[in-house]
Formats: structure tokens, C-alpha cells, sequence
């Protein structure tokens, strides 16, 4: 079953329990052939107004589908639910998954890449061996050049880096996907991010140099180095941690700003989108008004349910519920005769998201 019709279901559902109120018959009587025959036409007569007036009909190219669709259905006892699939569900739906597929691809790759250039720590079996041997020397020498690979170590560990990497050229392919990102600006970014990378390589390249160093020296000595040997280890070690420091900071703060502006779109994008919902009901509320008499063949204690698909509030969970909107048949003569504006309409109606 497809998702168009599993909602539709939920808010027929939805409908039909909070309708259900006491001294109402739960079950109302089944409308003969000829009654269902002719609500069948009135609901057909209607979509098709609704998909005119909000120009559902339009095609975005000949082999293309409408720009949306309206389908109808009737409960007995209940009354008409019509259900609005709308470009307004498409845009956001499209532009949600393409922000996430991109974003995941740029992060597998990314990692890729990191772990192909050694940026992504492996198991270093020699140094696990070199730490057996060392554990059988004395306290002092094993003790000194533990130190000295930890230290080294720490130096090494470069998840955060990783992290600001990744984020950063997910930000710029998500800036890219929705059209906030020329190709030029895309392109230069991405080079000044492999440059960093380039940048990051080397020194890691240096700092195994040196931790090499260090180990061939504990494998073969047996004396702690001499003070010129410690005082050489020391300035390069510090040297290294001053660019790694420096080089993080860097990538960290471009990775900031790509996510403010990631997030900035994002907000932009959502407030627009919702301006655009509100105008549309405020369409479909005008048209209501002025082709209610088209749904003569409702009766007068019965409903006319709107579902506009995938336009509700987001929830906590990502779902994106529907924007559900119940109409008193009344009320919809009452503003066809005049008597009620449409933004009445809007407060007269049960209104929720499901």
C-alpha cells in the first residue's frame, strides 16, 4: 500500500474517531448505488475545480507529471476527505533527501579518503611488539620512552580534525545541492580544504618520522638518551604540535562557518516554505468559498475533510505529518453565500497535523 493511500486511510481513521461523540450513531445507514454514484460525481466535479484553481494541473515538461494531484473518497455518516498532494511535499521532500544523500556520500567518501592517506589511526603492530620488549627492561628506560611515544600518540590522534574535515565538505556539497553555492565558489573550497589535507599529511608524515626514530633508538639502546638526543625530540615534537594546533584550528573554524551558513539556509528555506503553505490553504479556503455549492450532494450533518499530504509540522522523530483541516458543510455554504470570509473559515475549522 502506498503512502498516498495509507494517509489517506489514518485520516479517514482519524476522522471517523473524533467524530464519534455520544448520542451519534457509530455505524451511519450505507447509502444506496444511486446516492454513492452521484457523490462520486460531486467529488469528482470538485477535485477537479481544486486542481485547476491551484494549478495542479500544469506539467513541468510532456512527459512529466502534473505539478498535484487532488483524490477523493466519502465515509457514510462521516462525509467528503480530500487529499492534496502538492508540489510544496515534493520540494521539501526532494530537497530533505538530497541535503542527506549528499551529505552521506561526501562523509563515505571522505573517510575513504582519510583512510587511504593514513589519517585514520590503524593498529601499529610493531609499536604493540616494541611495548612487550620494552616492558622487559628496566623501570627507568621503559618508563622514559613510554613517554615519549605517548606523547606522540596524543599527537597523532586526529579524530577531531577528521570530524571538522568531513563536516566541512558536506557543508559545502549540501551549499551546492540547494543552489546556495556556485560551482566556482564548490571548487574553490574543496581545494582549500585538500590543501589543508595536504598540509595535515605532511605533518603527520614528520611526526611518524620521528616517533620512528625514537622507536629504532629504544629497540637497540639501553641507556636513556643523551640530553642534546631529548632536547632535539622535544623541539620537534613541540614544533609539530604548534602546526597540528594551529592547522586544526583552521579547518575547525572554516567547518563553523559552513555549518552557520548550512544552518542559515536552512532556516530561510523552512520559513519560506512555511509562508508558502499558508498561502496555499489560504487558496484552497478562497476556493471552498466559492465553489461549496458543488458539494449539494453532502449531508447537511456531515464533514468535508482536507488533507494537505506531508504538510504538517515536522516532528521531533523527522516524520512529516499531514495538515488535516475539517469543515461543517454550514460553515462552507454559509461562506459561499458571503456570510463568513475565508480567514472565518480558517478559525471555524478543526485544524491539527497527524
Amino acid at each position: 500500500m502506498n503512502r498516498h493511500r495509507r494517509n489517506r486511510w489514518a485520516g479517514m481513521f482519524a476522522l471517523t474517531m473524533a467524530l464519534s461523540v455520544p448520542g451519534v450513531p457509530a455505524i451511519a445507514q450505507a447509502p444506496n448505488d444511486e446516492q454513492l454514484e452521484e457523490m462520486r460525481r460531486s467529488i469528482d466535479v470538485f477535485s477537479g475545480v481544486l486542481r485547476e484553481t491551484l494549478g495542479f494541473n500544469e506539467r513541468r515538461g510532456m512527459f512529466s507529471p502534473r505539478a498535484g494531484d487532488v483524490q477523493g473518497s466519502y465515509l457514510a455518516g462521516q462525509g467528503i476527505v480530500l487529499e492534496l498532494v502538492t508540489p510544496l511535499q515534493s520540494y521539501r521532500s526532494a530537497a530533505s533527501m538530497q541535503s542527506l544523500n549528499s551529505a552521506l556520500e561526501e562523509l563515505s567518501s571522505q573517510l575513504g579518503d582519510l583512510m587511504s592517506s593514513g589519517l585514520v589511526a590503524r593498529p601499529d603492530f610493531d609499536e604493540l611488539r616494541e611495548s612487550m620488549a620494552m616492558s622487559l627492561r628496566s623501570d627507568e628506560i621503559a618508563a622514559f620512552y613510554r613517554e615519549q611515544m605517548q606523547q606522540l600518540s596524543a599527537l597523532l590522534d586526529l579524530p577531531e580534525i577528521e570530524r571538522a574535515l568531513t563536516s566541512a565538505a558536506a557543508s559545502v556539497q549540501n551549499l551546492s545541492n540547494l543552489s546556495d553555492m556556485d560551482p566556482e565558489t564548490a571548487e574553490r573550497m574543496n581545494q582549500q580544504m585538500q590543501a589543508l589535507r595536504t598540509q595535515l599529511r605532511q605533518h603527520l608524515v614528520e611526526a611518524e618520522a620521528l616517533r620512528r626514530e625514537i622507536r629504532e633508538r629504544a629497540a637497540q639502546a639501553d641507556v636513556i638518551p643523551s640530553e642534546e638526543v631529548r632536547a632535539g625530540w622535544e623541539q620537534a615534537r613541540e614544533q609539530l604540535e604548534v602546526q597540528v594546533a594551529a592547522l586544526r584550528e583552521q579547518i575547525a573554524e572554516q567547518a563553523r562557518a559552513l555549518e552557520q551558513r548550512n544552518e542559515a539556509l536552512r532556516a530561510e528555506r523552512l520559513a519560506q516554505w512555511q509562508r508558502d503553505v499558508l498561502a496555499l490553504e489560504e487558496q484552497v479556503f478562497m476556493v471552498l468559498c466559492d465553489y461549496a455549492a458543488g458539494l449539494r450532494t453532502l449531508p447537511a450533518d456531515e464533514h468535508l475533510t482536507v488533507m494537505l499530504t506531508g504538510l504538517g509540522a515536522q516532528a521531533g522523530d523527522g516524520r512529516r505529518p499531514d495538515r488535516v483541516h475539517v469543515f461543517d458543510k454550514a460553515d462552507l455554504l454559509a461562506c459561499q453565500r458571503g456570510d463568513l470570509q475565508p480567514g472565518d473559515l480558517r478559525s471555524r475549522a478543526v485544524s491539527y497535523d497527524f
